[in-house]
């Protein structure tokens, strides 16, 4: 199975800013910080206004 792949982004000065491009699971295991959030998994890395934090992209992950 392919894993799926987010851009990660954290919040400075009031603008989003991207940090990379990774797997979820990569994501996942990115320390937190404050104001980080990550696109859904089902859009396209960089180009979806799709956030979410970290509950909700490990939800998203989760069997339905």
């Amino acid at each position: 199975m392919k894993k799926k792949m987010v851009e990660a982004t954290v919040k400075i000065h009031g603008k989003r800013v991207p940090v990379g491009i990774m797997n979820t699971k990569q994501a996942l295991d990115m320390p937190a910080e404050e104001g980080m959030k990550f696109s859904h998994p089902d859009g396209k890395p960089g180009e979806t206004d799709v956030l979410l934090n970290r509950k909700e992209l490990k939800d998203t992950l989760k069997p339905k």
